[in-house]
């Protein structure tokens, strides 16, 4: 399957140990101007010191690309679901100041998943072409 250049919603799923359940967000692609701010918004010098942003910089960018969520992923207390669609009757116009507040570890991994790991190189460890035989 290609991967489809356009500004459709995507979707990735993750399970969270938190939960026990699966959480499913929807995200925008960064555009390249948003993947080179990324790279270099994690390392930034103070006069002549240099010093890890990475955190920071998911936290930003991972919550820039956040456009929802699928209802039922998250609550914001016992029987009060939390949603994202304005359709909804859960819906709450804050939903992403919950999500910033309590759940920064599900922001850093959509920032790790598109921006640091959206592709890989595969191994031949990790290719289904058969080795040759050497007998």
């Amino acid at each position: 399957m290609p991967r489809e250049l356009n500004d459709e919603r995507c979707e990735v799923t993750f399970d969270d140990r938190i939960s026990n359940s699966k959480i499913t967000l929807y995200y925008r692609m960064p555009t390249s101007e948003e993947r080179i701010a990324y790279q270099n918004a994690q390392i930034i010098r103070q006069g002549n010191k240099v010093k890890n942003n990475v955190g920071e910089a998911r936290q930003k960018y991972g919550l820039a690309l956040l456009v929802g969520f699928k209802d039922g992923c998250f609550s914001k207390a016992k029987n009060q679901p939390l949603s994202s669609d304005p359709q909804s009757p859960h819906y709450d116009p804050e939903w992403k100041a919950y999500i910033k507040k309590y759940a920064s570890d599900i922001i850093n991994l959509l920032a790790v998943h598109a921006f640091d790991a959206s592709v890989f190189t595969e191994t031949n460890e990790d290719s289904d072409i058969d080795s040759e035989d050497p007998s």
